[in-house]
């Protein structure tokens, strides 16, 4: 019996090396056609709009939930669910008045591109292409009635989505075992809608043109994230490939990581106001001031999402975008060196303020003189100081100095990354900051130090 020789927390661990190893693989050879039992079903409904979607309507038992979470993931929701005050209020309902669960509950939105309707109220539903199937919506109602069956049945907590489809998945045999034997104690419905393209010409193109925004609707009662937004559409897919595995960026509502993906896009728009600047992003996109990157990242993910969503500029097609134009792929492939560039400033700057201008920079009020790891963590050594980003975003933002567009890409003259940053005269900008008072908000909020940078840049 499971549990036994191993604690659950070892066996959650051994399993989770098994299950990242194997998912992709098995994933893309199995039939992720499910069978699974409805309540009760008046069948398909069409839109009374003509719109080729149809809904279906229902409950399903625990038993048909647990089959179901074998084959659904959330990839399709734009959010991770995690334990917090929803999940614990699910958990008192089933606890202390299941029957009460089917009332109190939206239930699962299931989001598939086949629906047969069987007999004896079963469905086939296809789970094949998980960016375009699974769970659409309900994702916290999901995850605690599921963490709550493990907890139950095998007296383990889990508090992540990951580690709950995890154990589900590792343990799916002996979890059915152990709830057909207590099957009498899980006395609740879980209701479910599932929407499906119908058998029209043209309904799968638009059941993936229409995904994205029926998710994001049904999420907006959670105020769904612009990021999460733009990553379910895939305005963001080039960014991840090219910064995944080295820069840990929470790119999904509720995903552990240790950078915010705002910040990220924020940073990422230098090298696209750089185009904007020289007429090589399309006119009807609104232009966006240097200073938003450090003062109004919502403004730097808006400007960021009409760039790559723009028709000019990517291919909508299977509800994604998909970025073509290769002007702009070059300037978002910069990104990497500025976030590693930001790192190595916030390791700098102090010295750089020092050489610039007699002085000691830990004697301003904003600075603490303590090891400090940095931003984006692309290097272990740590700042000698803590301090706000405002002294120094100007100097980021100032590398567009450092761009060049060559055999229509934009490169840099010279990497930020292999600059001998001894070099750059900073004596007008340190002599600056003394005259607003060593305030940091000035400096990151002011023009006149986007102009500076942007000359100590250019005079190198």
């Amino acid at each position: 019996m499971i549990g036994k020789s191993l604690g659950m927390n070892e066996l959650i661990a051994f399993f989770h090396s098994i299950y990242l190893a194997t998912s992709r693989s098995v994933n893309s050879i199995m039939n992720t056609n499910l069978i699974i039992k409805l309540n009760s079903t008046t069948g398909l409904q069409a839109s009374p709009e003509k719109v080729k979607i149809n809904k279906l309507s229902s409950s399903i038992s625990p038993l048909n939930f647990i089959k179901l979470l074998k084959e659904a993931d959330n990839k399709v929701n734009p959010r991770i669910a995690n334990v917090n005050k929803i999940t614990k209020g699910i958990h008192e309902t089933l606890k202390n008045s299941p029957e009460l669960y089917f009332y109190k509950s939206k239930g699962l939105l299931i989001a598939t591109q086949s629906c047969k309707i069987l007999d004896r109220n079963r469905v086939e539903l296809s789970f094949e292409d998980p960016e375009h199937e699974g769970i659409m919506d309900g994702g916290h109602n999901t995850f605690a009635v599921g963490i709550y069956i493990i907890s139950e049945l095998f007296g383990t907590n889990i508090k992540k989505w990951d580690d709950c489809k995890m154990f589900w998945d590792a343990n799916y045999d002996e979890l059915l075992t152990r709830f057909k034997e207590r099957e009498e104690e899980f006395k609740f419905s879980i209701p479910i809608e599932i929407i499906t393209p119908n058998e029209e010409d043209g309904a799968l193109e638009e059941y993936y043109e229409n995904l994205s925004e029926i998710c994001s609707a049904r999420n907006n009662n959670v105020q769904l994230t612009e990021t999460s937004k733009g990553n379910q559409v895939g305005l963001y897919d080039l960014l991840k490939d090219l910064l995944d595995g080295e820069f840990d960026v929470i790119w999904k509502a509720g995903y552990s990581g240790k950078i915010k993906s705002e910040d990220v896009i924020s940073l990422a728009t230098i090298p696209l106001i750089f185009l904007r600047e020289r007429g090589k992003i399309p006119s009807d996109i609104k232009s966006l001031n240097k200073i938003s990157v450090y003062s109004q990242k919502s403004k730097c993910v808006e400007f960021f999402n009409d760039v790559v969503g723009h028709e000019s500029i990517s291919k909508y097609e299977n509800g994604k975008y998909v970025l073509q134009d290769e002007l702009v792929k070059s300037a978002l492939h910069l990104t990497k060196d500025i976030l590693k560039f930001f790192d190595r400033m916030y390791i700098e700057f102090p010295n750089l303020y020092h050489d610039a201008s007699p002085g000691k920079f830990g004697r301003i009020s904003a600075v603490v003189k303590t090891a400090t790891r940095v931003p984006f963590l692309s290097t272990d050594i740590k700042s000698d100081y803590q301090y706000p980003f405002g002294f120094f975003v100007p100097l980021i933002a100032g590398l567009t100095e450092l761009m060049k567009i060559e055999n229509n890409a934009v490169r840099w003259k010279i990497n930020p990354n292999q600059i001998d940053l001894s070099k750059i005269d900073l004596s007008q900008y340190v002599n600056i900051i003394k005259l607003v008072s060593f305030d940091p908000q000035k400096v990151g909020k002011q023009d006149v130090f986007y102009k500076e940078a942007e000359n100590a840049f250019g005079n190198l």
